[in-house]
């Protein structure tokens, strides 16, 4: 593995910021002064940033868990309540990308590399993430146009979704939308200021990454197919 890639899967610094504590002298390898970001290592190497031991990943690792409700996006919980983390394999460690909130169910991404994470979380590279929320009743055209355009929803912030689909089902109205921010409870928050229920809400994909037929409760590793879509994500 190359040395700066070792350094930002750690999660330690970012991919570009790994390159330049390489070429600024901040990196040794197994005592040596390396300058070179490309360094090829093994995963036993001792690697120092300023003197500090990093820990590497030995397998990079990502998976795709179906999120039940009732379950938090966290590692603990101080009140003992259950955690995506008990539905998972103790190794290799992994964190989680981003959150579903207790009730929400669906797509959620698990990795042991940084820098995938940092990629997907960071605001300005617009991943899509596709939701399907169950209500009772149809929100009309300019509505639809005011919701894409960004809405006000409290605390100086705006919600912004790309409203697809809406269609009947055993009557209530499951509205298909896209976001492609990250703030907390978004799309609770757009529905509340518009004064309409919310029965549930479901993660579907993350960008190209699809829930499919994933049994709730249950977890997959990502496909090649889908490894090479993430890392030709991160070389744009």
């Amino acid at each position: 593995m190359k040395l700066f890639k070792a350094i930002s899967s750690s999660g330690v610094l970012s991919r570009r910021k790994s390159m330049d504590a390489v070429k600024e002298a901040m990196v040794t390898v197994n005592g040596k002064l390396i300058l070179d970001p490309s360094f090829e290592i093994k995963t036993n190497d001792d690697v120092r940033l300023d003197n500090q031991k990093i820990k590497l990943n030995s397998e990079l690792t990502t998976i795709l868990l179906n999120k039940p409700t009732g379950y938090l996006s966290t590692k603990s919980d101080e009140k003992n309540r259950k955690t995506i983390f008990d539905l998972i394999p103790k190794k290799p460690p992994l964190n989680h990308i981003g959150r579903l909130d207790m009730d929400t169910t669906g797509a959620i991404l698990l990795t042991n590399d940084g820098n995938l994470a940092q990629f997907l979380m960071h605001p300005k590279n617009k991943i899509e993430k596709e939701y399907i929320a169950i209500s009772d009743k149809f929100i009309d055209d300019k509505t639809i146009n005011k919701v894409r355009k960004g809405i006000f929803i409290g605390s100086g912030q705006k919600g912004k979704a790309k409203i697809t689909s809406q269609e009947k089902h055993k009557g209530k109205v499951e509205i298909r939308l896209i976001l492609k921010q990250g703030k907390k409870n978004e799309i609770r928050r757009i529905f509340k200021f518009l004064d309409l229920n919310l029965f549930s809400l479901k993660r579907l994909r993350i960008g190209e990454i699809k829930l499919g037929n994933l049994p709730i409760g249950s977890w997959r590793l990502l496909s090649k197919k889908e490894l090479r879509y993430l890392s030709t994500l991160q070389s744009k």
